[in-house]
C-alpha cells in the first residue's frame, strides 16, 4: 500500500483473517468459512498485499500472527463486532427476528433446559442462529457483563449489578447413589448421615453445590467428607456408578438414570434442597431484537418449565 493510499479490503477478508488467526491453520480457517485452502491462501495474500505488511508467520507448519497481525487482529474483530451490530440495529427497525443470539446456561440449565427452549423458538424464528455457552453459575454471569451473552439461565439467586434476574423455574437436589447401596432402599435420610460417607461433588462455584452447603448448613449438617471433586454433573454422575462415592443432583439431571435402575435417589429428611432457576440480562445494554423475542418466548413457556 503506498503512503496515504486508502486500504481497500472486504468484510469477508477480515473474517477470513479472524478465523486463520483463532485457528492457527489455513486449512481449518476455510472449512470454518466454507472455502477452499487456496481461495483462503489468496485472501490473505491479498490482504497483506493492502497493508503493505506481513500478517502471519508461517513456520515448521504453524501459523502465528506476527507483532503487526496482533494489532491488526484486534481492530479486526472491532470491525466484525460493528458490521453485527449494524445489521442487528436495521433488523431491529424492521422488526425482523433473525440473526444471531447468544445466550448462556449453568449446567443444569444448559444441558437440561436450554436446548428445549431453543428448539421451540426456532419453531417460529428458523431464522435465528442460536450459541449455547455453558459453565458454572459465575461464569456465565460474567460472560454476561463482558457482553459475550445476551442472556443466561443460572441454578443460584442472583444480586449483581448491572443485572436483572428472575426466576423462570425451580430445581430440586437429590441424593444419589449405586441401586446397591444401603441408602437405596430408604425414602429419607437424616442429616446426620452424610457425614458418614465420601461424596463426589462439583466444584466451587457451581450453583448445586452453593445451594447444597447453604441449605445443608442451616439445617445444622456438618461438613461433607468430599473425597472427589468433578467439572460437571455427568462426572458426578459416571463417579457414582463407578462406586467412589456419593452425590447430590439434580433432579432433572438423572431421569434417565432412575428410569433405567442405574442410580438411586433420596431425599434428605428436613431439609429443602429446590432451588431457583434464574433468568439474567444485563440492565446495562441494549437488547437485540432477537434477545426480546427470545425472552418473551421463555416467558410465555414458564409454566411449563
Amino acid at each position: 500500500m503506498t503512503k496515504g493510499a486508502r486500504p481497500d479490503f472486504s468484510l469477508r477478508q477480515i473474517e477470513v483473517f479472524c478465523q486463520v488467526a483463532d485457528q492457527h491453520s489455513f486449512s481449518k480457517a476455510a472449512n470454518a468459512v466454507f472455502l477452499s485452502q487456496p481461495t483462503v491462501s489468496e485472501h490473505m495474500a491479498a490482504l497483506e498485499r493492502t497493508l503493505g505488511t506481513r500478517l502471519f508467520d508461517r513456520v515448521r507448519g504453524a501459523v502465528t500472527l506476527t507483532r503487526a497481525g496482533q494489532v491488526f487482529y484486534g481492530y479486526a474483530q472491532k470491525m466484525l463486532s460493528m458490521q453485527k451490530e449494524a445489521v442487528r440495529a436495521l433488523d431491529d427497525l424492521k422488526g425482523a427476528v433473525r440473526g444471531e443470539l447468544s445466550i448462556g446456561g449453568s449446567t443444569i440449565p444448559g444441558t437440561y433446559l436450554l436446548p428445549a427452549l431453543v428448539k421451540s423458538f426456532r419453531e417460529t424464528h428458523r431464522d435465528v442462529r442460536v450459541t449455547i455457552r455453558t459453565g458454572d453459575s459465575a461464569e456465565i454471569l460474567e460472560s454476561l457483563v463482558q457482553g459475550a451473552i445476551e442472556a443466561g439461565i443460572v441454578g443460584t439467586k442472583v444480586r449483581q449489578r448491572g443485572v436483572d434476574a428472575s426466576e423462570i423455574a425451580t430445581d430440586e437436589l437429590v441424593v444419589i447413589c449405586p441401586p446397591s447401596h444401603a441408602w437405596a432402599r430408604k425414602k429419607t435420610l437424616d442429616p446426620a448421615d452424610l457425614a458418614s460417607e465420601p461424596f463426589v461433588m462439583r466444584e466451587r462455584g457451581s450453583g448445586t453445590r452453593e445451594t447444597m452447603e447453604r441449605q445443608l448448613a442451616e439445617a445444622g449438617a456438618g461438613p461433607l467428607n468430599v473425597s472427589v471433586e468433578v467439572d460437571s454433573t455427568e462426572e458426578a454422575k459416571e463417579s457414582v456408578k463407578a462406586g467412589l462415592g456419593v452425590s447430590i443432583v439434580s433432579r432433572r439431571a438423572i431421569v434417565t438414570e432412575l428410569a433405567a435402575g442405574v442410580l438411586a435417589a433420596v431425599r434428605v429428611k428436613g431439609v429443602d434442597l429446590t432451588r431457583a432457576l434464574t433468568l439474567v440480562v444485563s440492565s446495562e445494554r441494549t437488547r437485540s431484537g432477537v434477545c426480546k423475542a427470545f425472552l418473551e418466548h421463555i416467558e410465555a413457556q414458564k409454566g411449563a418449565l
